[in-house]
């Protein structure tokens, strides 16, 4: 299930360490596994059913960051301390988990108790199962995406909110900064809290650009298919068909008449204004009753 404003609004951001801690991944190459991932062909070939380890279930894959505070190299067990919670979790790996570091592969002996790490993870039966496990040692810039807590217009500092990792990151304007909403340049009165927004900055934390994504108030129209329908919570999700994202929408204000109609799968279209925190659908298209009814 994809979380609140935009699913993958995650720092992929670049300096380990930033603002007291916070965790943080290099942008592209850090998470994307493609260098030393083997393909599924691949895999398949190689496979020895007498020796070798199952194949993992194709289950979804769910990208979390956090502490490896306990490790087990025996029983291929961790205890893992996610960014921004209390709650610890117990992690399983074997030797078809992938390590990276600074997106190039390693071994599994290089993670150790304390590090920051990344966690490509999906249910393995009742356990909770590392696909890939990266470790982000250092890079001179980042891109990212996240939502504004404060501008300070007298020291030029941006505070952003970093989803995955909860942190309360402050960034550097200069005069160099350009902000861009939409497809025109604007002014930092644009920046207020509870903004999305998307940046780009350096080694120093300065900005280089930021992108505006959606101001408190302000209206979408998403068209995609909804690939989550949760009733109880009055909660959709659509993959908006625009920029391919996952959205999630709350229908609250949708009467209930139309709410039976949809569907998992439909493709629909949903006008919703964002309140600083979640989308409010205001209305919703319906798709054609012949969606329903085919054979």
């Amino acid at each position: 299930m994809s979380k609140p404003f935009i699913s993958t609004m995650i720092f992929a951001a670049a300096v380990v360490g930033l603002a007291g801690g916070a965790g943080y991944g290099q942008a592209k190459q850090g998470f994307s596994g493609n260098a030393a991932t083997q393909s599924p062909a691949a895999q398949r070939e190689n496979y020895d059913p007498l020796l070798d380890l199952p194949p993992l279930p194709n289950n979804r894959v769910t990208l979390m960051g956090g502490t490896v505070s306990g490790l087990d190299e025996v029983l291929n067990h961790m205890i893992f301390q996610p960014f921004g919670e209390k709650k610890k979790m117990h992690v399983s790996f074997d030797t078809r988990t992938r390590f990276y570091r600074d997106g190039q592969p390693i071994s599994y002996r290089e993670i150790k108790e304390g590090q920051r790490v990344y966690l490509d993870t999906m249910l393995n039966g009742s356990k909770v199962f590392a696909k890939s496990i990266w470790i982000q040692s250092a890079a001179d810039s980042g891109v990212g995406r996240g939502q504004i807590v404060s501008f300070d217009p007298q020291h030029s500092a941006l505070t952003v909110r970093d989803e995955l990792s909860s942190q309360a990151i402050k960034m550097q304007l200069t005069p160099a900064t350009v902000i861009r909403s939409g497809d025109h340049t604007t002014t930092t009165a644009e920046l207020v809290p509870g903004a999305l927004v998307s940046l780009s900055f350096g080694p120093q934390r300065e900005l280089r650009e930021i992108t505006l994504s959606a101001k408190p108030g302000s209206q979408f129209t998403f068209a995609g298919r909804v690939s989550y329908l949760d009733m109880s919570r009055k909660l959709i999700a659509v993959d908006n068909s625009s920029d391919k994202l996952k959205y999630d929408i709350s229908i609250d204000a949708i009467a209930p008449n139309i709410l039976r109609q949809i569907h998992e799968g439909d493709n629909i279209a949903v006008v919703a204004v964002f309140d600083g925190s979640r989308y409010d659908a205001r209305k919703i298209d319906l798709p054609s009753s012949a969606n329903h009814n085919q054979p």
